[in-house]
């Protein structure tokens, strides 16, 4: 990333694929609705590395959030609380935290299928309603329907599975009750062939399907259900605006 003197050099990569390299003193990450993150690096050519969150407003007080993801990665997250100072005097409360592994148990093409990491992340953030611990594995379709069958007794590879550990809320009171530091342990199995042919005969993208499938399962994981036609109003309704927001369109209209 840096040379042994002077400024370090950044490379950046936009979508396409395409690099290019600058030296830099300082960069901004802006996220929109008052969260900004700033690097900003040694001007003495040195390694170190200084990041602030900063905000618009002098009234909003922007608050970190570092998770550990991998032994070599963390992510950070920027949070702006409400105006109001908190209760104790310290710093508000940062939203719910997402602690995510993802396992990836296909070879071949099933693999150049899976999703990325991050696009994983993202799609289970959107879903969030209280601290998770999750997992989310991949898998072909032996794994897939031999979980299926042991555990839903249900001979055949379903597109993803939901299984959670620990205490979880629904709906409007989850919503109200973010960052209660409750937190919620539970595991996404997602049956890549299984994804991948559903997407081709719906006439979807295939990362539209795998964010939906991963935020229905999120929604599960935190007690949401479509058992009862009301319950299913209220999931999907859910579910529609969330991938909104992530910017896909509506799973259900095919």
């Amino acid at each position: 990333m840096a040379k042994e003197t002077g400024k370090p050099q950044v490379i950046v990569t936009d979508s396409n694929g395409k690099s290019s390299k600058s030296s830099v003193g300082q960069i901004e990450v802006d996220f929109g609705g008052d969260r900004r993150l700033l690097f900003l690096f040694s001007e003495t050519g040195g390694y170190d590395l200084e990041i602030e969150a900063v905000a618009t407003s002098d009234n909003s007080a922007p608050v970190i959030s570092v998770q550990p993801c991998a032994s070599n990665v963390i992510s950070l997250r920027v949070d702006v609380p409400n105006d109001s100072p908190a209760e104790d005097g310290g710093v508000p409360a940062a939203g719910p935290m997402l602690s995510l592994s993802v396992q990836k148990a296909v070879e071949g093409a099933d693999r150049d299928n899976t999703p990325r990491k991050h696009q994983v992340r993202r799609w289970a953030q959107a879903a969030l309603l209280q601290d998770v611990e999750l997992t989310v594995r991949l898998v072909g379709e032996a794994e897939g329907r031999a979980l299926n069958k042991n555990y839903r007794g249900k001979d055949y590879a379903t597109n993803v599975l939901t299984f959670a550990y620990g205490e979880n809320k629904k709906g409007e009171k989850a919503q109200k009750e973010k960052g209660n530091g409750e937190s919620m342990i539970g595991d996404l199995v997602l049956c890549v062939p299984v994804v991948v042919r559903e997407a081709s005969e719906q006439g979807k993208a295939l990362d539209a399907h795998f964010a939906h499938l991963v935020v229905h399962g999120m929604l599960h994981l935190q007690g949401f259900d479509h058992k009862k036609k009301a319950d299913a109003t209220v999931m999907e309704a859910h579910e529609r605006e969330i991938l909104g927001v992530l910017g896909y369109a509506d799973p259900y209209v095919v």
